[in-house]
């Protein structure tokens, strides 16, 4: 169906339409107008008719459509086609009418226009003469639906519906009483005065939900409609309508109204006295509210974030104590009401918002918005200690403007903006109710219309009749679904006199006034049952469900609807209709706390039901188009922010006035260009710039005339330049408003076509169920979904307690059939302002808490209305008859008692089951007159409640929730849960915590939350009841306390006057009821006066409680006061000792009490029992249980067990097994398996299989490591399974002398190391992580020098100077000569050789000769002093660190000059082919030598060397990490299917010169592309990475730079070349390589899209010049040649071609295209030879030369496919750069590592050229040397010396 509809509504599918209601069908021959009608009209009536299609959202737009394109131009299509199919109209059957009658109305319902032609009318009046005349009418559902869509049509037109009959007097009228009342002031322009403000309507329609700021400012009081609609303004039902619009609305925004004009009035006069506002509003003031940002978010739609001051006291508070603040304090909480308040004359509301996006899938396209964009986040209100970020979502459409002029700056900057919150007041609780009424308004389709407003009174209750759907011929309810004999039972609606009632009752479980409730409800279209309490309300409307869902397929009911005012009674109904075995129940809304009905929620059921193909594409299609539209409104809103500035007013100009646009910066006539200042400049300069051209005086022009004239604006005068920016700025700003609220507008639509969309799954869940269960609120939140359905029956549950307003909103066009249950004696509908509510003197004409049931029950007298039949039931099945006679003879005198109740048990420990304990404590704040009456408390009756719970608890009998506490005071609700939470578990209902917390009722700043109890008292747990009263209704227990509260001298009773709560609080109890209260301050009331005196005529009233002690009944206790019940009844009996025996045979010593408490009595007499065996007495209590053993200790005993050992002590029980005792004596043994020495107990089977050795493994890992685990774990069936190695690597690190920390990774690389860097300097230290290559000192002056020799190189380099072999001239503290060597630093005064302490004289210095330090002659031989402190001599340390292999030495060991030639580096050079890396430390320590002078030169090179190392370490490891991500990223953007948004595209798109220029434009016309998002990211990291690993980067190259600058400054002009492949390496050129292939994938991909979009009006121009891009190919190809890296070298050939192949398609001529392509072939050919003449792995380029060259010949260009065989060669290639262990250079110059032992044991191939390297068996392979080549060229740079 949805393809046939979606193919009709197509351009085709129209076409074909038109051409049906086009063509002149009424000339035709008749039998051909009759077979062209039942051919072709009538299945395509049928298909746009079918109620699925009409209901579901996902056809509107295209069934509105089809509907528009029927209608045609002044309806005439439509006149004419229905014309047509009267004339054929003689012989249909109701069948075929039927389908013609609903695109009728449906035509009529689509298009407003249709009422004002006199064709529809006169159509109408056949339509009905033809229905009337169908000769085979069978009165079914066809029928009966055909004439329901014949009224509805009727009633658009205007033509009127019949009015209801009374059953008597059909139209006799009542004369009112006499009165005199005020004439009331009319809405709108019906008021005398004129409306009172700019939201004061006659008509609601046109009335803003939310009051305007004129309205808070309007002191005139509101018109408010009264009760009486002879004095409305408007009739029927529009009047009905309009009442309770204006009354709601004053009821839940009056309260909001009233305190913003006290908050108005507050800023306005600060220090005035104001009086507060009597609604008891509570408020939070946020002050100096600031705009940060305006967006749209794609599915929040316009969001404000902005940020108010954070409280006072929070400034100085940490982070996590104002997060906790506001937390508990719930302020600000999503979806709170708050109004933003600008004192100049805006108001705009709005609920917070909360906005969640994982920054880690932040896009830089519009889908989805970045949670930090701008800096600004959605929600913060802790990071910031002076301000709390929030984000508002407008209320209403309307102020979105409001919103926008504040961004654009079209207002004044905002100042003293404050922030209104308004907590617990929830916008979606009331606004869709009374939109849902101005919709009902508008569209004037009010079912029950003449029931609910009628135009006469009716003195009887009048004839309703039954619902349409059961007026079908020969219809009847079949009701055995109710019986129990398995009998048919049928109740038929034209013959009910006939039903016998009795069939029912005898046969079913329903009493007689049930099954006649029932009948009744059945028959009558809108029907009334009233339920006194506990007669079962609940139990007859589940059977009422059955009979309809019995009948369901006949009478085509579709799903039924529950509506009820609270979450908690749409809970238990619907759980009452599941215990009735109804199923295919759906419950609406999430606010349930019913774990059964979890599965049963809209959400979950809909999430679970497959979507259509249609359904799918439908919704992503509407998806994507809102987030367009999404993206476009951002657009929008950049330029509305712009409009004020001179950037926005240069893109305004060039859009609207190019001319004027060319002249400010365009080229002038000499052909200059204004390109180098910005536009602000450039608009002053022009604004206060004389004129080019002077003319002569004339009248200053007009802006028409300016423009008009078209004339140079360089040569305007002053005056005239001033008008035209004015004009200029004004006019953009408007532009760009309108192009805002434009783009917001279609944003709007698009949400909700998309909503439609969504919501189609659910459509189709709501049409298969046969229940539908949802609140007031929740009705009026999604009526647009339930309009679509074709629901017939609505039951509304406890309908006295529910506005009439919400009904309303219930009574959906299709219902048939309402039934409203409930009772108008229980507690009436809640209303906020009391002014409003029948208990008012003032607020009774208007009765807002008047429900529909009460009013229909029992019409207001002199009222115009109507009286409906009732219903009523009598047998109560809850109260027991002492306490339901409270009730019956007071307000119910027709209530009979079940057989059941008059059996109920006592009270435990009560003398009676009902009683009043009356006082005169009086109230807290009597005393004051307090006047907040939700505060209201009594400190007595908390008292006495909470030690009557516990008494009654005491007993052991009542469990969890038999027990409840009821009050009518939330203050009084909260001191008690207080008191009582301390001792028992408190059932709270969740209506009243959110009362509490709305009404701020807290203690201690604390919320309430459960307290955490104490062991002793949890195990007493108790669950008890506690709630108000008016939250009690429909609950029930089995005793049931209450605390009046109200005592006060001025006997004011407070909420507890009315019959109504009366009524709730005296019908709750079951088997017993104490109410606490002063019976004075009641007895005013008259209900209380004759419950009074009831209970005084059984002496169940008075000062003092009586109890009563089950096990001794005659004594007697009283109790008035807390302290009686401890005095009189301690442990809940009474105050006698108790006098039973305990379980044990003791007696019992604690006072009477209960047998629950009893049984747990611990008896603390010894204990009499005895063990088989000994004679030792038990040490235990009585009531403590006894050791199963005798657990006495017997000393001294020495037995002699059979393994030797003997036992000096044991317990009784082991002397007595004593042959089966095992011993414990910890011995040695030898694991046979492991042989490990383990310490085991004496009785222990080392060798047994059951045997566990915990002893370490110890066995080699493969990695080196020694095995941690238990020596069982890795025995596994006679094999040994170690597992993985759990130690930490600490291998060394090649490049410093650190461990790697990691856990062991045997087979993998250590990566980069993470210690600090531990090289300095005497200047400074290295503050990067010890793996990345450290910054070469940069400080000019080296620290070795001395008086006869100095380093001149820099401090970095490797000193050039001769070390000083002479002893130090300097003297220490001491005084005498210090022993060091010239040129270092002296040592402390104990290093002296006279007078230094001993320990340091007996050190041994020589390490040749082993000499103490007293013994040796520090003159010839100095002594060098390391960090360590472990002095030697200099020859012992020269030796030690190989100062000759670095130095020329004498023959005394001096320095005589610098080795031309060093190895590498300095080390061990015993073996021959050993690689020496590391500096010696201390001989003795390892300490580090890098701070001694004398060796500088050796520790430079070695700190370069390491550098070297961590370079090509460091860039290896981020090398493979980039190939791997743009490998991934290639292929996402391969596999993109997402299109392009709009994009703001230049007329001509330039891509030449450098490739970074290329790729800026790139960003700049893709910007808001998602596609791209990714792979420019990459893009990014690679460009960051290249500059990383430039050649200039490297340690060696960042010396090389200070030499040469050193040099220079010494007058030596003679470079160093920088050439050695050792120190120039080829990470640089691998760089730019993945940088130019990614630069190809970018550019290949942007083009291909562009050239897809379809052509503007200017078109869309590429311009490509490749020619930079080709030449930097050629320069890669050069240098990767010159370094002998192939694999870059054919690479560099393979892009070149890819630019070749690119900028074919954009060559201007055939020359250009085949010189290209002949350039292109030449690479190809190379890249080949290349291949072929070193191969390796440059086979894995093959694949991708042989991909370009197609591309080339083929002469299109695509983007370059990926090769995997190539990703894997790269990631290979990277890992291999990670290597630990020892540095070697293949034999063409790059550097390698060979781990482990540090010599090559195997052959490999270089990471980098694919050339062999390694060795076999410690020897080197041909070709490859250990890398010395960087000490020649440090050689090179010897300055002298």
């Amino acid at each position: 169906m949805q393809s046939v509809i979606k193919s009709l509504s197509s351009d085709g599918g129209l076409q074909r339409i038109l051409q049906l209601v086009k063509a002149d069908l009424r000339h035709q021959l008749p039998t051909t107008q009759q077979e062209l009608f039942r051919s072709t009209v009538l299945p395509f009536f049928k298909v746009i008719s079918h109620p699925r299609v009409l209901s579901s959202g996902l056809l509107e737009n295209s069934i509105g459509t089809i509907y528009n394109a029927l209608f045609g131009s002044n309806g005439q299509y439509s006149i004419n086609l229905f014309r047509y199919v009267l004339c054929n109209a003689d012989g249909l059957s109701m069948d075929e009418l039927e389908p013609t009658m609903i695109v009728f109305s449906n035509v009529l319902d689509k298009n407003g226009t249709a009422p004002l032609l006199d064709g529809f009318k006169q159509i109408v009046d056949l339509l009905e003469a033809k229905i009337k005349s169908v000769k085979d009418d069978r009165r079914d559902l066809t029928s009966i639906n055909t004439r329901r869509f014949l009224d509805r049509a009727k009633h658009r037109l205007g033509l009127g519906v019949p009015s209801i009959q009374p059953v008597t007097s059909s139209n006799k009228s009542v004369k009112p009483r006499a009165r005199y009342e005020m004439v009331s002031d009319g809405p709108g322009e019906l008021s005398k005065a004129g409306p009172r403000h700019d939201n004061d309507f006659a008509d609601i329609q046109h009335i803003r939900i939310l009051p305007t700021f004129q309205e808070i400012l309007c002191d005139r009081a509101p018109y408010l409609p009264v009760l009486d609609t002879s004095q409305l303004h408007l009739p029927g039902s529009a009047g009905l309508l309009d009442r309770h619009f204006r009354l709601y609305r004053e009821d839940v925004i009056g309260p909001v109204r009233d305190a913003t004009r006290m908050e108005l009035k507050r800023q306005n006069n600060p220090n005035g006295f104001l009086n507060p506002s009597h609604n008891g509003l509570r408020t939070n003031v946020y002050t100096n509210l600031a705009f940060e940002d305006l967006r749209c978010h794609d599915f929040q739609g316009i969001i404000v974030i902005g940020s108010v001051d954070q409280p006072s006291h929070l400034a100085e508070s940490s982070e996590r104590m104002r997060e906790d603040w506001w937390i508990s304090r719930k302020r600000l909480q999503k979806d709170s009401l708050v109004c933003i308040l600008d004192p100049t004359g805006r108001v705009i509301f709005g609920t917070v918002t909360e906005i969640k996006e994982s920054k880690a899938h932040v896009q830089e396209g519009n889908d989805v918005i970045s949670e930090v964009e701008g800096g600004i986040p959605y929600q913060d209100f802790a990071s910031n200690p002076h301000r709390a970020f929030l984000t508002i979502l407008p209320a209403e459409e309307k102020d979105i403007p409001t919103v926008a002029d504040y961004f654009s700056q079209r207002t004044k900057p905002p100042r003293n903006l404050t922030l209104l919150e308004f907590p617990k007041i929830l916008l979606q609780a009331f606004q869709p109710t009374l939109a849902v009424i101005q919709e009902m308004s508008k569209a004037g389709d009010l079912p029950f219309a003449d029931l609910l407003a009628p135009t006469a009174v009716a003195s009887e209750a009048v004839d309703v009749g039954p619902p349409s759907y059961a007026q079908q011929r020969d219809f009847g309810f079949d009701l055995s679904c109710l019986l129990s004999n398995g009998r048919n039972l049928v109740l038929s609606p034209n013959a009910s006199f006939n039903f016998n009632l009795g069939s029912l009752t005898e046969n079913s479980t329903l009493d007689d006034k049930q099954a006649e409730a029932l009948v009744h409800t059945l028959l009558r279209r809108l029907a009334l049952c009233q339920g006194p309490p506990g007669t079962g309300k609940s139990y007859t409307g589940v059977a009422l469900a059955r009979v309809l869902l019995k009948n369901k397929e006949r009478a085509d009911l579709g799903p039924m609807l529950v509506v009820t005012y609270t979450n908690h009674a749409l809970d238990q109904f619907l759980e009452h209709l599941l215990d009735g075995g109804i199923d295919r129940v759906i419950r609406m809304g999430s606010r349930s706390t019913c774990d059964r009905l979890g599965d049963l929620n809209l959400r979950i059921v809909s999430r679970n039901i497959d979507r259509t193909s249609d359904e799918k594409k439908e919704e992503y299609a509407r998806r994507r188009v809102m987030i367009t539209d999404a993206a476009y409104v951002t657009e929008a809103l950049r330029k509305l922010k712009l409009s004020n500035t001179c950037d926005g007013l240069k893109d305004y100009l060039r859009e609207n006035h190019t001319e004027h646009h060319d002249q400010l910066w365009g080229v002038d006539e000499d052909g200059f260009e204004m390109i180098s200042y910005s536009s602000d400049y450039i608009i002053r300069t022009w604004l206060h710039g004389k004129p080019t051209n002077s003319r002569t005086q004339q009248a200053e022009r007009t802006i028409d005339e300016i423009l008009a004239t078209r004339a140079n604006v360089w040569e305007m005068p002053y005056n005239e330049r001033r008008k035209l920016h004015a004009y200029w700025v004004d006019d953009c700003q408007t532009l760009c408003r309108q192009m805002f609220l434009s783009a917001v507008a279609g944003y709007r639509q698009s949400k909700t076509n998309h909503e439609d969309a969504r919501r189609e799954i659910e459509l189709r869940c709501l049409q298969e169920a046969n229940i539908i269960g949802l609140t007031t609120s929740g009705l009026a939140r999604n009526m647009k979904l339930l309009r679509r359905l074709p629901i017939k029956a609505v039951i509304v549950e406890e309908a006295g307690e529910v506005l009439e307003a919400h009904i309303l909103t219930a009574l959906l066009p299709s219902v048939e059939h309402l039934v409203l249950i409930g009772d108008h004696f229980q507690l009436k509908p809640q209303v906020a302002n009391y002014d409003l509510s029948s208990e008012s003197s003032r607020g009774k004409k208007y009765s807002l808490d008047m429900s529909l049931f009460e009013r229909l029950v029992s019409p207001p007298k002199e009222v115009l209305g109507i009286k409906l039949p009732l219903s009523i039931l009598q047998t109560q099945r809850r109260m027991h008859p002492s306490i339901s006679n409270l009730i019956r003879r007071t307000i119910y005198p027709h209530l009979e008692n079940a057989d059941n109740v008059s059996i109920y048990p006592e009270v435990i420990g009560m003398l009676k089951r009902l009683y009043w304990l009356d006082h005169n404590h009086l109230e807290a704040g009597a005393e004051t007159n307090e006047l907040v009456a939700t505060s209201k408390s009594n400190d007595f009756e908390v008292d006495m409640c909470t030690e009557l719970v516990g008494h009654l608890l005491k007993q052991g009998e009542y469990q969890s929730g038999e027990i409840a506490v009821i009050t009518p005071y939330l203050g009084q609700l909260f001191k008690i849960k207080d008191e009582l939470s301390q001792h028992y578990e408190i059932v709270l209902d969740d209506r009243d915590v959110e009362a509490l917390e709305k009404a701020g009722i807290t203690q201690n700043d604390q919320l309430l939350e459960p307290l955490k109890m104490s062991p002793q008292i949890k195990a007493f747990l108790k669950t008890v009841k506690l709630a108000s009263v008016d939250n009690f209704q429909g609950e029930e227990a089995k005793v049931v306390i209450v605390s009046l509260v109200r005592s006060n001298k001025e006997r004011k009773c407070g909420f507890l006057k009315t019959i109504n709560r009366i009524n709730v609080l005296l019908s709750r109890a079951k088997h017993g009821m104490y109410i606490i209260g002063n019976s004075a301050t009641s007895a005013g009331v008259p209900m209380w006066s004759q419950v009074i005196d009831i209970l005084k005529k059984n002496d169940n009233i008075g000062p003092s409680l009586a109890l009563c002690c089950p096990r001794h009944p005659d004594t007697k206790i009283e109790v008035s006061t807390r302290d009686d019940f401890q005095l009189y009844a301690p442990e809940g009996g009474c105050n006698l000792k108790c006098d039973r025996r305990l379980k044990c045979g003791h007696a019992c010593l604690q006072k009477c009490h209960s047998d629950l408490r009893h049984n747990s009595v611990r008896c603390l007499e010894p204990c009499p029992r005895t063990k088989r065996g000994c004679n030792h007495v038990c040490p235990k209590y009585c009531g403590d249980q006894c050791d199963r053993r005798c657990e006495m200790v017997l000393k001294d005993i020495n037995l002699k067990l059979k393994c030797g050992h003997v036992v000096c002590h044991l317990r009784c029980w082991e002397l007595q097994t004593h042959e089966s005792l095992k011993c414990t004596v910890q011995v040695k043994r030898i694991v046979p398996c492991c042989g490990h020495t383990v310490d085991v107990a004496c009785h222990i089977d080392v060798g047994s299989e059951e045997f566990r050795c915990f002893a370490p493994c110890g066995a080699n890992l493969t990695c080196g490591h020694s095995c941690k685990l238990s020596c069982w774990s890795c025995q596994q069936q006679n094999t040994w399974r170690h597992g993985s190695c759990v130690q930490q690597c600490n291998r060394k690190y090649s490049n410093c002398s650190h461990m790697c920390q990691d856990a062991c990774h045997p087979g993998e690389p250590c990566g980069l190391c993470k210690q600090p860097c531990e090289v300095a300097c005497s200047h400074s230290r290295c503050d990067q992580e010890c793996g990345q290559p450290c910054i070469p000192c940069a400080q000019e002056e080296c620290s070795s020098r001395c008086p006869h020799s100095q380093c001149t190189m820099p401090c970095a380099a490797p000193c050039n100077w001769i070390p000083c072999s002479r002893r130090c001239s300097k003297t220490l503290n001491c005084g005498h000569q210090c022993p060091s060597l010239c040129g270092e630093a002296c040592p402390d005064a104990e290093y002296c050789q006279i007078c230094g302490h001993a320990s340091i004289k007996s050190m041994v210095v020589d390490l040749l000769e082993f000499k103490l330090y007293q013994d040796v002659d520090v003159n010839d031989d100095p002594l060098i002093i390391p960090p360590c402190g472990h002095a030697k001599l200099m020859s012992s340390m020269d030796g030690n660190l190989g100062m000759s292999s670095a130095y020329d030495l004498n023959p005394d060991g001096t320095v005589n000059a610098i080795k031309e030639f060093e190895p590498f580096s300095i080390g061990n050079t015993s073996s021959p082919m050993a690689e020496l890396k590391d500096l010696r430390g201390c001989p003795e320590c390892r300490g580090s030598l890098r701070n001694i002078n004398r060796y500088g030169r050796i520790v430079r090179r070695v700190i370069l060397d390491e550098g070297t190392k961590r370079f090509v370490t460091s860039a290896g490891a981020g090398f493979g990490p980039l190939v791997e991500r743009l490998y991934s990223a290639q292929k996402q953007l391969g596999e993109s299917q997402e299109a392009q948004n709009k994009l703001d595209l230049p007329p001509v798109l330039t891509l030449k010169d450098h490739r970074n220029d290329q790729f800026l434009s790139i960003c700049a016309a893709t910007n808001g592309w998602g596609r791209y998002a990714e792979m420019r990211a990459t893009r990014q990291a690679i460009a960051n990475y290249f500059v990383k690993v430039h050649k200039d980067e490297t340690p060696f190259a960042r010396l090389w730079t200070l030499v040469e600058h050193a040099q220079r400054k010494n007058g030596r002009t003679s470079g160093i070349e920088l050439q050695n492949p050792v120190s120039h390496m080829a990470f640089h050129i691998m760089a730019l390589a993945l940088l130019i292939r990614c630069d190809v994938v970018l550019l290949a991909d942007v083009l291909n899209q562009l050239k897809k979009l379809s052509k503007g009006p200017m078109g869309l121009r590429l311009e490509v010049d490749l020619r930079k891009n080709r030449e930097e190919c050629t320069e890669l190809i050069n240098e990767a040649l010159k370094s002998k890296d192939y694999e870059r070298a054919v690479e560099g050939h393979i892009f070149y071609t890819r630019y070749c192949v690119i900028e074919r398609s954009f060559a201007t001529t055939p020359v250009a295209n085949e010189a290209i392509q002949i350039e292109g072939q030449t690479h190809v050919t190379e890249a080949y030879r290349i291949c072929e003449t070193h191969g390796g792995k440059l086979s894995s380029l093959v694949s991708e030369v042989k991909d370009v060259e197609r591309s080339l010949n083929g002469g299109t260009f695509i983007q370059p496919v990926s090769s995997e065989e190539r990703r894997s060669v790269l990631a290979a290639m990277a890992k291999e750069f990670r290597g630990t262990g020892h540095w070697y250079r293949c034999a063409n110059g790059h550097p390698f590592s060979i781990g482990e032992c540090g010599m090559p044991m195997e052959l490999a191939r270089c990471p980098q050229c694919d050339a062999r390297i390694g060795g076999r068996e410690h020897r080197l392979t041909e070709g490859v040397d250990r890398a010395e080549d960087l000490d020649v060229e440090i050689a090179g740079m010897n300055l002298g010396g």
